[in-house]
């Protein structure tokens, strides 16, 4: 370890109960000043700055304390092993957060195998590292090292509701929410939508994960997925139609199974047709969205689908029912669409047609083409809904989690 990186005052100038222990090492001293600056607007968790000669004396820190380091990477991903291989060899290694100087899915991937528990990028960000140190802190309090993501499936047995619209705007919405990692699945195999709507093109895709005799892993799932420039990941549907054909049961299972250990949400578009792999991305999800409109066309299938769910009998999967293009001036009124379903419909999206035909042309961020549309805030809502938050009067969410990252950066 660094000689440099002994002084380490300046943060947090004495112990406080309950804090982090966390030493900052690698890179050079402009590196490490640069990341001790950011760090110093984090509020929450607490922080305790120490030096990293301290961490090589085991029981040296306080009874329930975390340590966690911060280790600046070089840019050869391929040694990045060999930076973090003292810090595991400790008697008591504390938990490794990775900062790497490349923004992409491939650094996420070296900095992962290499045995890091998270990862922030540098130039750093208060947010990013508030997310990190929260995560790590949570990792103790759960005594697990393993991520779990809520993984949540949209899906609708009408065509033309608006399913993959509302994936990509709620995978949006739930990034700016929570400054999480957010990834969409495009299940609908055929259409390949989510590309699309995210104006990308991508060169690989789930498609790549059919051979059944190759392990689907952590590895193996970073290389086959896209990163929008917005950071959210997507995994593509098959580039050619009859690829669709073979992507299996297991596949999808699989997929998801890693998916949730290496994300913090994920959203499946699941189309409008029920598969066998639909079936088997119900069952790997907590929630499923199901889209309607306020029509006849629409309702008489999703009548049809609480019938055929019913008997699928997946009683750890939640099941709620959205209004997209909600038009309170409708004649065909909210009362009867709930009567028909014999269900509650509190999640709306208001129609706003301007604002998703602007999201297609201009940017898929609904935030960025129409931050005031009343749509927007109704995708606000739906992803405060997912994250257990709160809705108030004026759209904005608020409860346990907003209110932590609120505070984590003194805001």
């Amino acid at each position: 370890m660094n000689s440099q990186e002994q002084n380490m005052s300046g943060l947090v100038p004495r112990a406080i109960e309950g804090a982090l222990e966390l030493a900052v090492s690698g890179g050079v001293e402009a590196q490490r000043q640069h990341l001790r600056e950011v760090l110093s607007q984090v509020r929450e968790p607490a922080l305790t700055l120490i030096d990293t000669a301290a961490f090589a004396h085991p029981g040296a820190g306080q009874p329930g304390r975390l340590r966690v380091a911060i280790v600046m990477l070089g840019e050869d991903c391929e040694s990045w092993a060999l930076e973090l291989q003292e810090w595991k060899q400790l008697a008591e290694p504390p938990l490794i957060s990775a900062a790497v100087p490349i923004r992409s899915a491939v650094a996420v991937r070296f900095a992962m195998r290499a045995g890091a528990h998270d990862v922030v990028f540098i130039p750093a960000d208060a947010i990013d590292l508030a997310r990190c140190l929260v995560k790590l802190a949570e990792t103790r309090h759960h005594g697990t090292g393993n991520r779990s993501a809520l993984v949540c499936a949209l899906a609708s047995i009408a065509g033309g509701v608006g399913v993959s619209s509302l994936t990509v705007a709620l995978g949006f919405a739930l990034q700016h929410l929570t400054h999480q990692r957010v990834a969409l699945v495009d299940l609908g195999l055929q259409g390949g939508a989510l590309a699309a709507l995210l104006d990308v093109e991508p060169e690989h895709s789930i498609g790549e994960l059919i051979d059944p005799t190759v392990t689907v892993d952590s590895l193996r799932m970073e290389s086959v997925m896209t990163v929008h420039s917005s950071g959210l990941y997507l995994l593509a549907a098959p580039q050619r139609l009859e690829e669709s054909e073979m992507v299996s049961v297991g596949t999808i299972g699989a997929a998801l199974g890693v998916m949730r250990e290496l994300f913090d949400f994920v959203l499946v578009d699941c189309g409008h047709h029920v598969t066998e792999g639909v079936v088997a991305a119900w069952e790997h999800s907590q929630r499923l969205l199901y889209v309607v409109e306020q029509s006849v066309t629409s309702v008489l299938p999703a009548q049809r689908f609480l019938d055929f769910f019913g008997r699928l009998k997946l009683r750890d999967l939640q099941l709620d029912f959205v209004v997209n293009r909600f038009d309170r001036h409708s004649p065909f009124t909210l009362d009867k669409v709930e009567s028909a379903l014999a269900r509650p419909l509190a999640l709306k999206v208001p129609r706003d047609d301007d604002a998703f035909i602007r999201m297609q042309i201009d940017q898929p961020d609904l935030s960025m083409v129409a931050p005031q549309s009343a749509a927007r805030a109704g995708l606000d809502a739906i992803a405060a809904a997912l994250c257990g938050l709160t809705t108030a009067a004026n759209g904005r969410p608020h409860g346990a989690l907003f209110a932590r990252l609120r505070s984590a950066v003194g805001l």
